[in-house]
């Protein structure tokens, strides 16, 4: 991976840069190393997968910051391809509005729940690329690879999941979204909310991550267009 001679860190933000070259933005020239902007909150991490992508000859690592300067760090370094680590809090919630203000990068999730419906709303919310907690690096080399392609890696089981989602939204069917917004899935979640179960009771009893049923729980507020969880139940009935 070429990354630059020298490399600029700014305490502020903690971005870390690498010049710009002359493909930057877009995907990447056939033959040519696919830029990267690499998001996450953990400085740790950031230097330590930064580390690990300079291995790999496909890849060039335009730069790296936390999620609260992203946004500028993309505009700033032009990647055709962002790495972004949703397993930070806010980044999940904040992913659709960034695929949005990058229309010419592809973005890749990390950190996103090995569950069918975590991925799905990942991939909804704008990603074309994803690896779960239980994947490896190899896999997300293979993911932004892919990405720059306009190219989507997963099993066949997800494809189905997926074919499925689609064709309930051009159908209304019952994997759509209903009335009130709440998918099938957030209405089991928001039903056993309004029975006063708290996450880790719903994630047992569903049989899903933790961490799944919080990104629902946060969705199910918003949609719902309430603060409190003792608010739910009235507002399923409304």
């Amino acid at each position: 991976m070429r990354r630059g001679e020298s490399s600029l860190r700014r305490k502020s933000g903690g971005l870390r840069t690498s010049p710009v070259s002359e493909e930057a933005g877009g995907a990447a020239p056939s033959g040519q190393p696919v830029r990267v902007l690499l998001v996450t909150d953990v400085r740790l991490h950031r230097e330590l997968l930064a580390d690990a992508l300079a291995e790999h000859d496909g890849i060039e690592l335009a730069g790296s910051a936390p999620s609260d300067v992203a946004a500028t760090a993309a505009a700033m370094f032009e990647p055709s391809v962002v790495i972004v680590n949703i397993a930070s809090p806010g980044t999940a919630d904040e992913l659709h509005a960034f695929a949005v203000t990058l229309p010419h990068a592809k973005v890749v999730a990390v950190g996103v729940p090995n569950d069918d419906d975590a991925i799905v709303r990942v991939l909804e919310a704008g990603a074309v690329g994803y690896v779960t907690t239980e994947q490896s690096l190899p896999d997300l080399i293979a993911a932004v690879e892919a990405a720059a392609v306009g190219e989507l890696q997963c099993p066949p089981r997800l494809a189905a999941a997926l074919a499925r989602r689609v064709t309930a939204l051009a159908a209304g069917g019952p994997d759509g979204a209903n009335g009130n917004g709440l998918t099938p899935r957030q209405r089991e979640i928001a039903a056993l909310m309004a029975e006063g179960l708290s996450n880790k009771q719903i994630a047992r009893s569903l049989s899903i991550e933790h961490a799944t049923v919080k990104n629902h729980v946060h969705t199910i507020l918003v949609k719902l267009g309430v603060s409190r969880r003792d608010q739910v139940a009235g507002r399923l009935h409304d």
